[in-house]
């Protein structure tokens, strides 16, 4: 393999298309449109299942859409009738998460990750739509903190860290139901595993509309073209540095010490280590 060539210092940085949509294929699929980029996520091309390396691969792909000066807007979803609604057993267990937890999966692959990861969306300087295609059961920041969030009439959304894996809901899902909710709603939601549908979303204010599941992402883009792109390039950039400032403030402060009380948490309970623990469906003889 051929060295790579130093960047030169009489070039501005920046990234394209063509290379990162390659980079990133086993995650993610691109297209773009007129300066709308969508960005699905998958797994080998159908829902995506959510893995330890999808978890890691957020910060580096968002950042590589960031440095893209032709990306005018983002469309963020998933791939096939679920946006977010298992796990990836085989990721799990690759990296010894079968065995009972210590420090170093504690840090390496969650606080060291989880730290970072709603901040790859935030530092984008760019308006980002939120497109949810069906059932979400973990890391909601992943919609929840932009610009314009909608769903399909499928969606539905519940919380697998207390119910399911066992273990306390701190990588800023804390946060950000709590803010959207009210606190007690959220307590409810997140130590009961409660389950609620688009509608039910909808009229408590998380997401902005529900439209059927086969017009979806064709909303979305009706959304970025003429909600976003018929405005100044400042006045977009400016707006979305006026909405998501609030979020980067509560998670600069209660994003590591929520990850710190999940991580040590799992020391006491850690039901992967159970040997008929079902990893993809978060499901153990226990519960």
């Amino acid at each position: 393999m051929p060295a790579p060539k130093p960047w030169s210092r009489k070039t501005m940085y920046r990234t394209f298309l063509e290379e990162y949509q390659e980079k990133w294929s086993e995650y993610f699929t691109f297209k773009r449109e007129d300066g709308i980029l969508e960005m699905r996520m998958h797994t080998e091309h159908d829902s995506a299942k959510w893995s330890l390396e999808l978890h890691r691969a957020f910060i580096p792909a968002l950042a590589d859409v960031g440095h893209d000066p032709d990306n005018e807007i983002l469309i963020f979803s998933g791939t096939g009738a679920k946006f977010l609604d298992s796990m990836d057993p085989e990721g799990w267990e690759r990296y010894g998460f079968r065995e009972p937890m210590t420090f170093d999966k504690g840090y390496d692959f969650w606080y060291k990750d989880q730290v970072h990861e709603p901040f790859a969306f935030l530092n984008l300087e760019i308006p980002v739509i939120a497109a949810i295609n069906g059932p979400f059961f973990i890391h909601q920041e992943l919609a929840l903190l932009n610009d314009i969030v909608i769903a399909s009439e499928s969606t539905t959304m519940a919380d697998g860290h207390y119910t399911g894996m066992g273990i306390v809901p701190g990588d800023g899902v804390q946060t950000v139901f709590r803010e959207l909710m009210g606190i007690n709603r959220a307590k409810h939601f997140l130590l009961t595993g409660q389950e609620m549908s688009a509608k039910e979303l909808l009229d408590l204010g998380l997401i902005g509309e529900v439209v059927p599941d086969s017009e979806l992402l064709d909303r979305a883009w009706e959304i970025a073209r003429t909600i976003f792109k018929p405005r100044a390039r400042s006045t977009r950039v400016m707006a979305r540095a006026l909405f998501v400032q609030p979020w980067r403030e509560l998670l600069v402060r209660e994003l590591p010490s929520g990850m710190a009380n999940e991580c040590w948490g799992t020391h006491g309970y850690w039901g992967m280590a159970e040997e008929n623990y079902d990893i993809e469906n978060l499901k153990g003889d226990s519960k």
